[in-house]
C-alpha cells in the first residue's frame, strides 16, 4: 500500500504543470526535494528500528487512497444534491492542462458539474443564461474571488468590493471610462502603433521575431494615453510604464511580495499625482483621459488610496489582458487569411466604438476573437448553499462560470469553432449569449478601451503589412487555474510592409509613415 501511494504521488508529480512550476521556482523545488528525501529517510531509518510501523503506515497509505477514490467518484455527494463530476486531485491538474477540460466535462456531466482546484471544491457552469440567472439571483450569497493584492487595497479592487461599496465607487470609474473621447487620442495612439509595427518587422528580418514583446511596448504606452494623457514621447510614459511593470502581481506568493507590491503602489500614487499636477498646469496638453474624468467626477480621488490605487491596478491589469488578447487576434488571422484580405478590402475608421458590439469589420474581427479566446470564465465564492438547477452548492465552494465553453454553444453559434467576425453582421448578441467583459454589475468596464485599441491594430497591420509564419507552437499556459492560454511562445513572424501600403484611415492629420 505504501508503494501505491507513493505511485500515486508519483503520477502526480510528472504532471506538466507541476512540472512546469518546479522548472519556475528553482528555490521551492530544493526545498521540496529537500524535505521530501528527509522524510523517507527518517521513514527508512523508522521502519529498520520498528518493522511494525511498516505494517501502520500501509494501513494509513491504504485508508488514505480509498478515501481520495471515494472523493474522487463522480456519483460522490450526490445525496446532498450536488451536482456530478470528479474532486479527484488529477482532475485539478487535467484542468490546467487541457484546452478542452471544461467542453468535455459538460459534455460528460451536464451544465452544472464540480471539479477541484487543488483540492478545493468548484462548482462549474456553462451557459450564460444560467449564469446571469445564479449571479442575479443569489446576489447575498455570492462574493468575489479574491486574490492577494485585494488586501493591499483598503475597500479592494472594484471586481472584488462588497456590493454596498462596489454602488459607491464604480459610479465614479464607470463615469470616467464611459465618458472619455478616445477618438481626441487616436492620431497619437495610431502613430505609436505604426512605429511599433514599423519596428517589429525591421527586427523580425530574417528569421522572425516572437509578437508578445512588441505587442506589450505598444499597448503600455496606448493605455497612457487613454488612461492618464501622456503621449509615447512624454518622459513621464516610461515612468508609468515601469511602474505598472513593478507593480508585479502575477508573481503573488514570492518572498516579500507584498512588501513591494505595496511600495510601487504607493509609488504609482506619486507619479498619478505628479501628472495631474503637470497637466492641471499645461492647459496645452491632452486632458480627455480617464484620470481626468476621475478627477471631475471626484477631485479627490488621488487621495483616496482605494481610488488611486483601482485607477493604476485597472492600467497594469489592462497592459496584459489587451496585450494578451491582441496576440490570439494575430494568431486568428494568420489561420485564417481569407479575413485578412476582407480587412483590406475596407476603409479605416475612426472613434471610439460605436456600441458594445461594432459593425465595422476590424471590431467585429475583435469580437470573435474574444468569443473564442481570452475570454475565459468568471469566479464567485458561495457564501451561502445556492440551489441551482436542482443542484445543491454549499457554502465555501468556489463557482466558476465557464465564459468560453458558453461561447461555443451551437445551438447560438452555428459551427462554433470556426472564426467568423460575420457572426456579428445584422446580429445583436443578448449578455445571455455573448458576454466577454462579465455577466454582472462587476463587469469590466475598459470593454470600449479593449475594442478602440483591438480595431486599430487589426486595421494598421492588415492594412500596412504582409506577414509569414515561419515557427510556430502549441498553445500555453501558467500552472494556474487563472491563468489564461495564449498562443505559443515559440511563435516567430516575419512582416513586410506591403508595397502600396499608404492607405489612410478617416482621422485627420498627417500620418507616421
Amino acid at each position: 500500500m505504501v508503494l501505491a501511494a507513493v505511485v500515486q504521488v508519483g503520477r502526480i508529480v510528472v504532471k506538466p504543470a507541476v512540472r512546469r512550476e518546479l522548472v519556475a521556482r528553482p528555490i521551492l523545488s530544493g526545498v521540496a526535494i529537500g524535505t521530501t528525501l528527509v522524510v523517507a529517510a527518517f521513514w527508512i531509518g523508522a521502519v529498520r528500528r520498528w518493522p511494525s510501523l511498516l505494517l501502520a503506515s500501509g494501513a494509513v497509505a491504504g485508508i488514505g487512497l480509498i478515501g481520495f477514490w471515494w472523493r474522487a467518484r463522480p456519483d460522490y455527494g450526490r445525496q446532498r444534491g450536488w451536482p456530478r463530476g470528479s474532486l479527484g486531485i488529477g482532475e485539478s491538474f487535467d484542468a490546467i492542462e487541457s484546452r478542452t477540460f471544461y467542453r468535455d466535462r459538460a459534455q460528460r456531466y451536464g451544465p452544472i458539474f464540480k471539479t477541484s482546484q487543488f483540492g478545493r471544491p468548484v462548482a462549474c457552469l456553462v451557459g450564460l443564461g444560467a449564469a446571469r440567472e445564479l449571479l442575479h439571483g443569489h446576489p447575498a450569497h455570492l462574493a468575489g474571488a479574491t486574490l492577494p493584492y485585494n488586501r493591499l487595497i483598503p475597500k479592494g479592487t472594484l471586481r472584488y468590493m462588497t456590493p454596498e461599496d462596489h454602488r459607491r465607487e464604480a459610479v465614479a470609474f464607470r463615469s470616467a471610462m464611459t465618458g472619455v473621447d478616445l477618438s481626441a487620442g487616436e492620431r497619437v495612439v495610431r502613430d505609436s502603433c505604426c512605429r511599433m509595427l514599423a519596428a517589429w518587422a525591421t527586427a523580425s528580418k530574417p528569421h522572425g521575431v516572437g509578437p508578445l514583446g512588441h505587442l506589450r511596448n505598444w499597448v503600455d504606452h496606448a493605455l497612457g494615453v487613454v488612461f492618464f494623457g501622456v503621449e509615447p514621447a512624454d518622459p513621464m510614459s516610461a515612468k508609468l510604464v515601469a511602474a505598472q511593470h513593478a507593480l508585479a502581481i502575477d508573481r503573488m506568493g514570492e518572498w516579500g511580495w507584498s512588501r513591494r507590491t505595496e511600495a510601487a503602489f504607493e509609488a504609482a500614487t506619486a507619479l498619478l499625482r505628479a501628472v495631474a499636477g503637470d497637466r492641471a498646469g499645461r492647459p496645452d496638453q491632452p486632458t480627455d483621459s480617464i484620470l481626468s474624468g476621475l478627477l471631475a467626477a471626484a477631485p479627490a480621488a488621488l487621495d483616496d488610496p482605494t481610488r488611486a490605487r483601482n485607477l493604476f491596478l485597472a492600467y497594469r491589469i489592462s497592459t496584459a489582458d489587451v496585450a494578451g488578447l491582441l496576440d490570439w487576434v494575430l494568431a486568428q488571422l494568420t489561420d485564417a487569411p481569407e479575413w485578412i484580405r476582407a480587412v483590406r478590402a475596407q476603409s479605416g475608421t475612426a472613434g471610439g466604438p460605436t456600441g458594445s458590439q461594432p459593425t465595422d469589420l476590424a471590431s467585429r474581427v475583435v469580437l470573435e476573437t474574444l468569443r473564442l479566446e481570452q475570454s475565459e470564465y468568471l469566479y464567485r465564492r458561495v457564501t451561502r448553499p445556492i440551489e441551482l438547477a436542482g443542484a445543491t452548492i454549499p457554502a465555501g465552494w468556489l463557482v466558476r462560470i465557464c465564459v468560453q465553453e458558453s461561447h461555443r454553444d451551437p445551438a447560438i453559434y452555428p459551427n462554433p469553432d470556426r472564426f467568423d467576425p460575420d457572426r456579428f453582421l445584422g446580429r445583436v448578441f443578448g449578455r445571455s449569449e455573448y458576454s466577454p467583459f462579465g455577466a454582472d454589475n462587476h463587469g469590466c468596464l475598459g470593454a470600449m478601451v479593449a475594442l478602440f485599441l483591438g480595431r486599430i491594430f487589426v486595421e494598421e497591420l492588415c492594412h500596412g503589412y504582409d506577414w509569414q509564419l515561419t515557427q510556430d507552437g502549441p498553445p500555453e499556459r501558467g500552472t494556474r487555474h487563472r491563468h489564461h492560454w495564449r498562443p505559443s511562445s515559440q511563435r516567430r513572424f516575419v512582416l513586410s510592409r506591403l508595397a502600396d501600403a499608404g492607405w489612410e484611415s478617416t482621422v485627420a492629420g498627417p500620418r507616421v509613415s
